[in-house]
């Protein structure tokens, strides 16, 4: 009998201390080194892998401020970092306020799970490091311009140049991320030009340090002998037209005034006036014919007859 018991109290003691079925799946290990790399407002959470044999699949959650104060501690899963088999996720569109963000990460082989592990201290962007763009001086023409480094819609950039041997007339300008390319100045022929940019990060209210100085020499423009005289003579022919314009308009002016142009009368219009006056004239020419033709002695004896008419009616 105490050979029998002794077996039982064993068997028991071991059933009590075995751990339950749903133990297994945190047989495994978590991610560890969790840490978050910022750079320009950028954010990526990175992890060590987990050395298992299998593919291990990693799941990311994020707690902001918001969710620890008023939601209970509410985690929530990141759309883009659950079952990824990279140890490492981009947590930028997370983070949209300068306060503190939890992250944490578990990892996954079948139906296996690891506890979750959590990042510490908790992350804020204000830590973010902010590198210098890159910038490269132009000349379009004898324009001086500045290509800088796009950054993303949340930049302002400090350009400073200045002529080289001219290091005390430093002249700025600032810009944004929607003007990259930006004119800085008209340039001189033959002169070197020199610049360096800040870049200058809007949410967090924070500076980088500068960029590196890029000069560029403008190059003196030569113009043949051909293309000069060409542009002077049409300078000449531009300068000639404005005058000859001028000169036609006053001889328009003075005929004007010496001879005044009147309306035609519309009797001189029509069409038949031409012909009419012709007939007219032929007849008049006709009826002195006539006229000349008379005998004397008939014509005076017409007078004669005309006259003893006019005494007979006043008697």
């Amino acid at each position: 009998m105490d050979i029998q018991g002794y077996i039982l109290r064993v068997i028991l003691m071991f059933l009590i201390s075995a751990p339950p079925a749903y133990s297994d799946q945190h047989l495994l290990p978590a991610p560890e080194n969790i840490s978050v790399v910022s750079i320009n407002l950028k954010h990526f959470l990175h992890w060590d892998p987990v050395m298992a044999a299998g593919n291990v699949t990693y799941s990311v959650q994020s707690q902001g401020e918001y969710e620890s104060l008023y939601m209970k501690h509410y985690w929530h899963d990141l759309e883009n970092c659950q079952d990824i088999s990279a140890h490492q996720c981009n947590v930028t569109d997370e983070v949209f306020a300068s306060v503190l963000y939890k992250f944490r990460v578990r990892s996954m082989l079948g139906n296996q799970q690891s506890a979750w592990a959590e990042l510490e201290p908790p992350f804020n962007r204000k830590t973010s490091l902010l590198i210098p763009p890159k910038v490269d001086l132009q000349v379009s023409g004898l324009n001086l311009v500045a290509q800088i480094e796009d950054y993303g819609p949340y930049f302002n950039f400090f350009v400073f140049y200045w002529q080289k041997g001219k290091q005390d007339d430093v002249k700025s300008k600032k810009t944004s991320s929607y003007n990259i390319s930006t004119f800085l100045e008209k340039a001189e022929e033959g002169k070197e030009y020199c610049a360096k940019v800040i870049a200058h990060a809007n949410p967090i209210n924070k500076n980088s340090s500068s960029s590196d100085t890029v000069c560029i020499q403008v190059k003196e423009v030569k113009q043949s002998g051909l293309f000069t005289g060409l542009l002077c003579l049409f300078g000449v022919v531009l300068a000639f037209v404005p005058m000859g314009f001028a000169a036609w308009k006053a001889v328009t002016v003075m005929r004007y005034f010496c001879c005044p142009d009147e309306d035609i009368p519309d009797v001189l219009k029509e069409s038949y006036v031409g012909q009419r006056m012709l007939k007219n004239d032929n007849s008049s020419k006709e009826t002195s014919g006539e006229i000349c033709s008379v005998e004397p002695h008939e014509h005076m004896l017409f007078q004669e007859n005309t006259s003893f008419t006019v005494k007979m009616q006043t008697l």
